[in-house]
């Protein structure tokens, strides 16, 4: 109940603030509507344009209120008539016999236009108040109060269960693995992992992170908290799921309060000193079983503040220093590779003899760095004010053009390289085999005894094992279940102490599968697992590998998730998984080496969309909706395609999304704006909105309708393979290639290595172009070696590097480990094309220049490419009815609660 108060309590006090200004703009329309009888005047001055001009002009000017032109002398009216001008010019008009009647008529429906602009955008404005106001009363976001029933008091004899049979089947089996102790052989765990670092340079990497571990400990014990640090715990839950919204409040409230912070840091610093006698409370943690887009529900757990906060800061602090521990390992001797290093003779040998190629921009090269920098450990946070936050909450927000490492793009980016991958090793290797897989219950039914004997292995101390034994054996307190249980396996959901355990877990598994599989590496977004090499064998070493750990763990796979795939010329083998590749929407069709879009799935969360925007109460509620669904469709796709997709994945996208709209709104024209149209019409009783009013930005007075058609669309005209070196290569490298090994002194570096492909080119193509000229590189290669054309080898270096060129075959042996030829055009797969530039009309340009409300705040350099492409597309339209790019001043309707809609939780229809 206490939730419920505290959302009614802030919803009323924004309901109130939002009711005030609302208020005093009905004042303002209403008294600019009775000003706007001027207009009836002017009319009434008939064929006496002079005595219109001047009637209209001193309206304008006497109007003081809301939208009311700047003082002074620069009273600019349509972007083109000064007021301040006007006045001279009306003296020459009465005066002066041969003055033109059509300047004076332009003159008056210039006026005339401005004062019906302002009375439409003052309507506009209180459309939006309207709107506002329906939003924060609907209950259609978990910032405002729920309706009547839809909540139920925790106290266990008045409640009656909610929801649909989906979250009671997943909460009773939760409550059946959480609260059941599975047994572990930790002796024979222990012996794996000494197995696993058995190696001479192992021992060594494992004593080296034993020592990191023992002295991140005694560090943190005695590093007293200070107010930045609770800072960034406190926004590092905020971007989590954790606590409800009254909590969430008081620690936005926090944020604005020195002293608060300060005390917080003091008795967070005492706790710290003695966290091994730390626990959680006896009266037991709420839980909460929240649903998501994918149709899944997770149980949240609401920890009391000061724990949350505590918790908080000490699993940052162990996420951040552990990653970097761990990396020192993936770093060491002992991390296999697929390419062993060359000696430094033979090093000093390619280098020179490929023109400097030092191999730090080869195909492997990218790899290790993409593996290191993106996907080990990806889970754990790289610094304590910037935390990483655990993705699979399908109903985030979309991530800004610039959070290029947020989890969702890595998560795009694993699936562009794996099918790069794909096409690289068919024309490398004839064949191409994958595995995907995922854990069953993973946070949920990770063993603790698993946990704490992993943590004890890399070199927790005694009093850190037994905190987290603490922090993992939590009592736990369901909603409408009186009783407290103490949580026997699993970890709690968006807490950064469960990363930690898990990712200490899941570390091990990378690691057997790199030593077990000869360098293989485990791609992995937490426990999205993937493996794919041009070797089949080698996959299924890995996955027995991987199997093999799960059982002494006490970890399953999840069926349904796991298969694999072979593609080209080889079969699959012995020891790989059944099943097929999925990931989001799709699904890989072996027959066509691709990801295709499974329409059943798609199929059944239009049918999921339909009833949740059917189950909204407001406009803004259901653009809400629509967006975050739209957006997931679009991430499940596999988000904006990189050039390794091809034309052909984009069509299938662009094609899907077409259909969506159809079955969505198939009695409805114009989709979704055609269905706004109407509810506004009925509800408001306003008419002829034009289209781009529901794309534009609230901040500009629109509703913020995403069309992520318009997001695939944009990459459509440019969705082809490009050079990735634009600004070092000349447009005419390719042409310059073609004549020989003439001039070479003159050339770029990567001419000898450059060839000509067409930009209709599949990736697979493009591979195999690449292929095609090999000979033509090396040739030219060796021409400038033999002659010392580069004049670059001193009598020194030939003493050292044999004065041989190498051989062609062991120059194609170097493709994916050194050559940086096929490293710029592996890269070149993984591409997302930037959208199309947009040009903008005459009319916007100048609205855009004006610097007036929103345009004031943002400029086009600024912008996202998305609102460039909404603004050239619907700003003329816009201009021409409103007067300029805003639908409504901003002064005019509460654009302070704008970030409110952004950031609110969507509440789901249950």
């Amino acid at each position: 109940m206490a939730e419920q108060k505290s959302d009614s309590s802030f919803s009323q006090t924004l309901q109130f603030i939002t009711s005030i200004k609302l208020q005093e703009l009905e004042k303002q329309r209403q008294a600019y509507k009775a000003h706007a009888k001027v207009l009836e005047e002017a009319d009434a001055a008939g064929d006496d344009l002079v005595k219109k001009v001047e009637i209209l002009a001193k309206a304008i000017k006497s109007w003081a209120g809301s939208g009311a032109l700047p003082r002074g002398n620069a009273k600019i009216v349509g972007g083109k008539l000064s007021l301040g001008n006007l006045q001279f010019w009306i003296l020459q008009a009465k005066k002066d016999p041969s003055f033109s009647r059509d300047i004076l008529k332009e003159w008056a429906d210039t006026l005339e236009t401005h004062i019906r602009h302002t009375l439409l955008r003052f309507d506009c404005a209180k459309l939006f108040g309207s709107l506002f106001n329906e939003w924060l009363a609907s209950g259609d976001s978990s910032t405002v109060p729920y309706q009547a029933g839809s909540e139920t008091d925790d106290g266990g004899s008045e409640f009656v269960e909610v929801g649909r049979k989906e979250m009671h089947d997943q909460k009773e089996k939760l409550v059946s693995i959480i609260f059941d102790e599975h047994p572990v052989d930790t002796q024979a765990l222990k012996t794996y992992l000494e197995g696993l670092f058995s190696s001479e340079d192992a021992t060594i990497a494992l004593e080296k992170l034993r020592k990191e571990t023992r002295d991140i400990g005694s560090h943190l014990q005695r590093q007293p908290i200070s107010t930045q640090t609770v800072v960034d715990a406190i926004n590092g839950i905020l971007a989590s799921g954790l606590m409800d919204e009254e909590k969430r409040t008081t620690l936005k409230s926090f944020l604005e309060n020195p002293v608060v912070l300060d005390e917080i840091a003091t008795v967070l610093s005492m706790r710290l000193a003695s966290f091994d006698t730390w626990s959680w409370g006896s009266e037991g943690i709420p839980v909460e079983m929240r649903r998501h887009l994918n149709g899944k529900y997770r149980a949240f757990t609401d920890p009391d503040i000061v724990d949350g906060l505590f918790t908080q800061i000490v699993g940052i602090h162990w996420q951040v220093q552990l990653k970097a521990a761990f990396r020192k390992v993936f770093d060491s001797k002992t991390w296999k590779h697929t390419f062993d290093p060359p000696t430094h003779k033979v090093k000093e040998r390619w280098t020179q003899q490929l023109r400097g190629d030092d191999g730090s921009k080869s195909i492997d090269a990218q790899r290790n760095r993409t593996r290191r920098f993106h996907f080990f450990l990806s889970q754990l946070s790289d610094s304590a004010h910037n935390p990483s936050t655990y993705d699979d909450l399908v109903d985030a927000p979309e991530p800004s053009d610039n959070e290029a490492t947020s989890p969702a793009m890595i998560k795009q980016k694993l699936l562009h390289i794996m099918t790069t991958e794909c096409y690289l090793n068919q024309t490398l290797h004839g064949s191409h085999t994958v595995i995907r897989s995922d854990l069953e219950w993973f946070g949920p039914s990770l063993p603790h005894d698993s946990i704490l004997t992993v943590l004890e292995f890399i070199g927790l101390s005694k009093q850190w094992v037994g905190f987290y034994k603490a922090f993992l054996r939590a009592p736990l307190r369901f909603a409408g279940d009186p009783e407290v249980r103490i949580r026997k396996r699993g970890t709690p959901i968006s807490h950064a102490l469960s990363v930690v355990c898990g990712e200490a877990i899941l570390f091990m598994m990378d690691f057997a599968v790199n030593q077990k599989a000869d360098g293989l590496y485990l791609y992995r977004m937490h426990d999205d697992l993937w493996l794919w090499d041009a070797d089949a064998k080698k996959c299924a070493a890995g996955w027995k590998e991987m199997n093999t750990y799960a059982n002494i763990v006490g970890l399953k796979f999840n069926e349904p998730k796991t298969g694999s795939a072979v593609v080209g010329e080889g079969e699959k083998c012995e020891g790989l998984p059944a099943g097929g590749i999925r990931w989001g929407f799709l699904k890989f069709d072996e027959g066509e080496a691709r990801f295709v879009i499974d329409q059943k799935d798609v199929d059944q969360h239009i049918v999921e969309l339909r009833r949740q925007l059917a189950a909204t109460k407001s406009v803004f509620g259901w653009i809400n909706a629509y967006n975050k669904y739209m957006a997931f469709f679009l991430r499940n796709f596999g988000g904006r395609p990189a050039n390794c997709f091809g034309v052909s994945h984009l069509t299938d996208i662009i094609d899907t999304l077409a259909r969506i709209q159809r079955e969505l709104f198939s009695d409805t024209q114009n989709g979704a704006i055609g269905y706004l149209q109407n509810v506004i019409d009925k509800r408001f009783g306003i008419r002829d909105m034009p289209e781009g009013y529901f794309y534009f930005p609230i901040a500009s007075g629109g509703l913020e309708l995403r069309n992520v058609m318009l997001e695939v669309l944009a990459s459509a005209k440019d969705n082809k393979p490009r050079a990735v070196f634009d600004d070092e290569e000349d447009e005419d490298d390719d042409d310059a290639s073609d004549e020989g090994t003439e001039d070479w002194e003159s050339s770029d570096d990567d001419d000898i290595d450059s060839d000509d492909w067409s930009e209709d080119m599949t990736a697979e193509e493009a591979f195999v172009k690449k292929i095609d000229n090999d000979e033509k590189a090396y040739r030219g290669f060796k021409e400038v070696w033999d002659h010392d054309k580069d004049a670059k080898r001193s009598e020194s270096q030939r003493a050292e590097v044999s004065d041989e060129f190498m051989l062609f075959e062991e120059f194609t042996s170097l493709r994916e480990s050194w050559l940086r030829g096929w490293g710029a055009r592996y890269e070149e797969m993984l591409v997302v094309p930037q959208p199309v530039e947009m040009a903008l009309a005459p009319t916007v340009q100048a609205a855009i220049d004006s610097g007036k409300g929103w345009a004031k705040t943002t400029s086009w350099q600024n912008m996202n490419w998305y609102d460039k492409w909404i603004i050239s597309m619907y700003g003329e339209n816009l201009v021409r009815k409103y007067g300029g790019l805003e639908v409504v001043d901003p002064t005019l309707i509460p654009i302070g609660m704008v970030q409110l809609f952004r950031t609110s939780r969507m509440k789901l229809d249950e």
